[in-house]
């Protein structure tokens, strides 16, 4: 097959979509050699080294400064001489094209929630609904996803299909992390021996305000947050809250985190915390369960779906009961160990290849004309 993929994020965009599009690359790549790659990049990112190298790697650069405009008018005038028998895009498909189209959608949160949204961001994501009708197949990353996209009726569900996401394996326990690299992050961040940690955005549908109650109403009085990510959409003003609570001493935003870190800070952390309004699938936490750290959850649909009984799960509008799940775990010692022993099995079942397969399923099968 001649397969076309949207990789605009590759180099940029929010980390979770650049790894997305980073692992499926690299395992479409490697496992199914005997396919051409078509890979559309970013113009701005000509220069930049591409990782993999061969004869069915075609590199295309494209104006990608808008990911809607980019999938519905440049990226088909880019492949209309190129013969693709299918493409891959992230939430946005052509309206018209020669090949097989297929859309991960990754969320409609912003149907559900559009309060946590700006106006601007919920007028980019409005023609949606549209151009998932144009699609072949829609992928959901979590049956609870696809549940929200065919219910706000985005797509329908004869053409949906669910494929979890993976792990990487960077993603370790402490003693198999880097030393230097380890000592590097607690001297880089200023951690201290014990915290809580949430990596992600920070915006208002991450229930950030919530977790910042939560750690002052925990009965531990010298437990830290650690706040690592960069304000992105609807937020409130972070620092002003933090004095507001006073929490000044017992709270540490990092800011942005580049990637090579995040594994030795999650191998750091006592506990992770995770408590937004809603997520469409959710990689912090899986990423701190393999890092044998345990985690306080929401009661998102998604997170109880991913995560399973290895999760301690709270209503995100209480951070009483938040800070009661972050207590239990601080406390008690068995419990601990016993979600931490649960979260090493549970992440288990998210493995890149496994993804990737099923993907190559789907795509031999449209292919086929199935």
């Amino acid at each position: 097959m001649r397969i076309g993929v949207d990789a605009k994020w590759f180099f940029g965009g929010n980390p979770s979509g650049r790894m997305v599009i980073r692992n499926y690359l690299e395992q479409l790549i490697q496992r199914f050699p005997d396919h051409e790659y078509f890979v559309f990049l970013k113009n701005e990112d000509r220069n930049r080294e591409f990782p993999w190298q061969g004869p069915g790697i075609h590199l295309i650069y494209c104006w990608g400064r808008n990911n809607l405009i980019s999938n519905l008018l440049v990226i088909p005038w880019k492949a209309r001489k190129l013969n693709l028998d299918v493409a891959l895009f992230q939430y946005f498909a052509p309206f018209c094209s020669p090949f097989k189209t297929v859309v991960f959608i990754h969320d409609v949160i912003f149907k559900s929630h559009p309060e946590f949204f700006t106006f601007w961001e919920r007028l980019y994501f409005r023609p949606m609904k549209f151009t998932a009708h144009r699609a072949d197949r829609i992928i959901a990353v979590s049956q609870s996803e696809k549940k929200r996209i065919v219910g706000f009726r985005i797509a329908p569900e004869s053409r949906m299909e669910v494929i979890y996401h993976g792990l990487n394996s960077n993603f370790r326990p402490r003693e198999f992390q880097d030393r230097n690299m380890i000592h590097e992050v607690v001297s880089r961040f200023h951690l201290p021996e014990r915290f809580l940690l949430y990596v992600g955005r920070l915006n208002e549908r991450k229930n950030i305000f919530n977790l910042l109650q939560a750690v002052k109403f925990s009965r531990d009085p010298e437990i830290k947050l650690v706040l690592a990510g960069m304000p992105q959409g609807r937020m409130f003003d972070l620092e002003k809250k933090i004095r507001e609570l006073g929490l000044a001493n017992r709270v540490i935003a990092t800011g942005h985190v580049p990637d090579e870190y995040l594994p030795a800070l999650y191998s750091l952390a006592t506990v992770f915390c995770f408590v937004s309004h809603d997520e469409g699938f959710g990689f912090p936490p899986l990423e701190a369960m393999a890092s044998d750290v345990p985690v306080v959850l929401s009661e998102a649909a998604a997170l109880r779906e991913v995560c399973g009984d290895a999760g301690s799960y709270a209503d995100p509008n209480r951070p009483e009961e938040i800070a009661r799940q972050i207590d239990a775990l601080l406390e008690n010692r068995s419990l601990y160990k016993e979600k931490m022993h649960s979260g090493r099995e549970r992440v288990r079942r998210y493995q890149w290849p496994n993804s990737v397969d099923r993907l190559m399923e789907i795509l031999g099968r449209l292919h086929a004309g199935m």
